[in-house]
């Protein structure tokens, strides 16, 4: 009889135990579910705060990008020379542009006539060239861009010797098929929504933007 009692208590309390053990497992996971839920309220905000989703249109990008290829762009970052970043044109502003960035401020800069020459390269000491000077290939700087703009653009660009502070000189990589600073002047950092890092669409092409 006493081991009867003694086998009973024994279940009791291992059904005791199972429904604590139980108890502790439905708060565990109770738990990871609410941390799994933050985790996803934490990377939608960043998502909508810091990412853009762009669609390019066109082939000015050839051959880095091509039409329809689907980009995320990192929102208020400063561009570093090349990078790729997307941003509104002045005047148009339900439309977004995709460029590489080649002149950055502080860049020196003049004309021949229409021919816009950038250098990041000339030490401070260097004499910028005088506008209108019309430099041989030979007599040209190290590291110096040369560049065929538009007269309106030649026009606002007079007597400027560098890229002024948060403005930016971009082109397309298919150059015959672009319009870029050549024809709408320097990019200002406002009007810039971002810089171009990954590549998600077509899944064949998936992956970083440099």
């Amino acid at each position: 009889m006493e081991t009867e009692k003694k086998s009973v208590l024994r279940l009791i309390l291992s059904s005791k135990k199972i429904k604590q053990d139980d108890k502790i497992v439905s708060r565990k996971k109770k738990f990871f579910q609410q941390i799994c839920f933050l985790l996803l309220i934490v990377v939608s905000v960043f998502f909508l705060i810091r990412i853009k989703a762009h669609i390019v249109s066109g082939d000015s990008m050839l051959p880095t990008l091509k039409n329809n290829d689907r980009l995320l762009v990192m929102k208020g970052e400063y561009p570093s020379r090349y990078n790729l970043i997307t941003f509104v044109p002045k005047n148009k502003e339900k439309e977004s542009y995709i460029k590489r960035v080649l002149g950055l401020p502080g860049d020196r800069i003049w004309l021949d006539q229409n021919n816009l020459y950038i250098n990041h390269q000339m030490s401070s000491s260097n004499l910028t060239p005088e506008n209108e000077s019309a430099l041989l290939g030979s007599e040209l700087p190290d590291g110096t861009l040369k560049v065929r703009v538009s007269w309106e653009v030649a026009a606002k660009l007079q007597g400027i010797s560098s890229i002024p502070e948060h403005q930016y000189f971009v082109l397309g990589d298919n150059r015959r098929h672009s319009t870029d600073s050549r024809q709408l002047g320097l990019i200002d950092f406002k009007q810039i929504e971002g810089v171009v890092r990954f590549r998600y669409y077509p899944l064949d092409r998936l992956g970083s933007i440099n």
